[in-house]
């Protein structure tokens, strides 16, 4: 199965980037797209930082193994 990594990039911060090591695997690549929406809704909906007060300033940048960029999404995106 193919694994996909969710760094976060958040403009307002110090360091603007918090990388994802561990990655997801999804049993359908077509499914990237809807997983990552998903993921941004929890986070905004369940995460309690303080580091993050505006989480639609926020985007996610998933790579591939390879490292290659295969989706940017704006978390503005996944509300609407």
């Amino acid at each position: 199965m193919p694994r996909y990594f969710l760094h976060l990039r958040y403009p307002a911060s110090e360091d603007g980037f918090a990388r994802d090591d561990e990655g997801d695997e999804l049993t359908d690549p077509d499914d990237l797209r809807q997983h990552v929406v998903d993921t941004a809704r929890d986070l905004m909906r369940s995460a309690r930082l303080k580091a993050i007060p505006d989480w639609l300033r926020c985007s996610f940048e998933v790579t591939d193994e390879v490292g290659a960029v295969v989706l940017t999404l704006p978390f503005s995106e996944a509300v609407k």
